[in-house]
């Protein structure tokens, strides 16, 4: 459940978003929401969504990546990932969609 999610990942050092198939990577903005440091194959998607919320890593720089998340890099990502997760909410989409209609 989406309760159980939130328990779990509120209390984890950092998240691994390692997929690389193109679609929308809602556990990693999950993961940001609550202020858990991310760190994501670098893949198109997830320098879009992501953006400055996390760090990004190749396939074989991951261990090490989500090891300084989880480390010295946590407090950074930590807020990094809160500020981010800022952008993902309904009222801001329909804001943006108003907005869209109005300039049309």
């Amino acid at each position: 459940s989406a309760a159980d999610r939130a328990a779990v990942l509120s209390g984890a050092s950092a998240y691994a978003a390692t997929r690389t198939v193109a679609g929308w990577p809602w556990r990693a903005v999950e993961a940001l929401t609550v202020g858990v440091p991310v760190v994501a194959s670098d893949t198109g998607c997830h320098r879009d969504v992501i953006a400055d919320g996390g760090m990004f890593a190749a396939p074989d720089d991951l261990p090490d990546a989500l090891a300084d998340a989880a480390g010295n890099g946590s407090a950074r990502l930590r807020v990094l990932a809160s500020d981010r997760s800022r952008a993902f909410s309904w009222a801001g989409a329909a804001e943006r969609v108003w907005s869209l209609h109005a300039d049309l």
